[in-house]
């Protein structure tokens, strides 16, 4: 019997989570290194990184550089066909622009079947009940 082949697997990082890296919390800090060491993907929105970009501090973007620049990170655009979902999602909603980048990690976490490192696990859930939620201590 051949063993089995290894599964692609990954997470998804919101902006909480881009954010809490950058101000070294620890679980955050052993999500991403176990990722690492298990060969799989980090994966990074776009929208999420400009947002954790604007809320961190300027002494502290070279701790988020580090995140950014592991082979394992993939830096995710907001593509026509992923911004056309989102704004079906988040159609009518008062609060669509403050919700893009949680809708656009919510987005790729289901893509790909991937949990998403996140604080607002409920929020998440509300754009779409499928998404898979690893909550922030």
């Amino acid at each position: 019997m051949s063993p089995a082949a290894p599964t692609l697997g990954g997470v998804v990082f919101d902006t909480a989570a881009l954010t809490a890296w950058a101000h070294r919390v620890a679980y955050v800090q052993s999500v991403v290194w176990a990722t690492a060491d298990a060969g799989h993907t980090i994966v990074v929105p776009a929208t999420a990184l400009a947002a954790a970009r604007a809320l961190i501090p300027p002494g502290r973007l070279d701790i988020l550089s580090v995140l950014l620049d592991l082979p394992n990170t993939v830096i995710q655009p907001l593509d026509r066909p992923a911004s056309d979902h989102l704004g079906d999602t988040l159609a009518d909603r008062p609060d669509a622009d403050a919700l893009i980048p949680a809708g656009h990690a919510t987005l790729e976490a289901v893509s790909r079947d991937w949990p998403c490192l996140t604080d607002r696990p409920d929020t998440l859930r509300k754009l779409d009940p499928r998404v898979q939620t690893d909550k922030l201590p």
